[in-house]
């Protein structure tokens, strides 16, 4: 039964690393997207004991403790934050941070989310009747002081956004406007640091802090980067890698099930012995 338990424990962790695989190569293409990564560790470990009498029989082999691994898991996957590839679309919507910035995001209950999905969209309001900056789900973008960045009356075709942030606009009558700044922020590590929403959105987990482009640090400026219009950061997944990972994956799951497949052989054989 033990062999059959550590073998089954080697099957589930290792569907849940080519479930992850899958996820990450079926959104090679999405804006924004963060490829995610499995990592196993080693279940309980039992030790067995002997028996006071065989303890000190002579020639005896195995020692005093005998320690047996119950299987492994795998561990909630860690996202990679590391940058995609850069893509110019001349959508003056469509933003992009060159560094290692996150645009922060109003989200219902009055959260804040995260993203570096910069494939924005200008909402209406139905209750305002006011137009936002916001992402392709309806999220509002915000801006440093903390409010939506509100986009009426502006011709779009002529939004621009500097790198540090700022957007202006025509309006349409043609005159010149600042919109605000987009509020951009650093967070150490991410990868630990955030939790995904989906839709390439995250929060923060308890214990961690952003930095925001408000307070105008220069150690945080220059680690969030340049904002760029008219592009997007697609995904950092790279298939090669991931070829490579699905491939080992499955030898590895070939491995498990033929443990699975001797285990049943031996306990059949173990039935029959009369």
């Amino acid at each position: 039964m033990s062999l059959l338990s550590v073998a089954g424990s080697g099957l589930q962790s290792q569907m849940q690393s080519l479930d992850a695989i899958s996820n990450n190569i079926a959104n090679m293409n999405t804006t924004g997207y963060e490829a995610t990564g499995v990592s196993f560790a080693d279940s309980l470990t039992q030790v067995y004991g002997q028996a006071p009498a065989t303890q000190g029989l002579p020639n005896r082999q195995s020692p005093m403790g005998l320690w047996l691994g119950t299987g492994a898991y795998a561990m909630p996957g860690m996202r990679s934050f590391t940058a995609g590839n850069y893509v110019t679309t001349h959508n003056p919507l469509d933003m992009a941070i060159q560094g290692d910035g996150f645009f922060t995001l109003s989200l219902p209950g009055g959260a804040t989310g995260y993203t570096r999905a910069g494939a924005f969209a200008a909402s209406n309001d139905p209750q305002t009747g006011q137009m936002y900056l916001t992402t392709s789900d309806g999220a509002p973008v915000l801006s440093v002081n903390g409010k939506p960045i509100n986009l009426t009356g502006v011709n779009l075709a002529t939004l621009h956004v500097s790198p540090d942030g700022v957007l202006t606009a025509d309006t349409t009558a043609g005159q010149p406007r600042r919109i605000g700044q987009l509020a951009l922020a650093y967070i150490a590590h991410p990868g630990s640091a955030l939790a995904s929403l989906g839709a390439n959105v995250y929060q923060l987990k308890p214990g961690f802090a952003a930095s925001s482009n408000a307070a105008g640090a220069p150690s945080v400026l220059s680690a969030i980067g340049q904002v760029h219009g008219g592009m997007l950061e697609m995904s950092n997944v790279n298939l090669t890698t991931q070829m490579t990972n699905m491939i080992q994956t499955q030898q590895r799951y070939d491995l498990a099930a033929k443990a699975v497949s001797i285990a049943d052989q031996m306990m059949g054989l173990a039935a029959t012995i009369k």
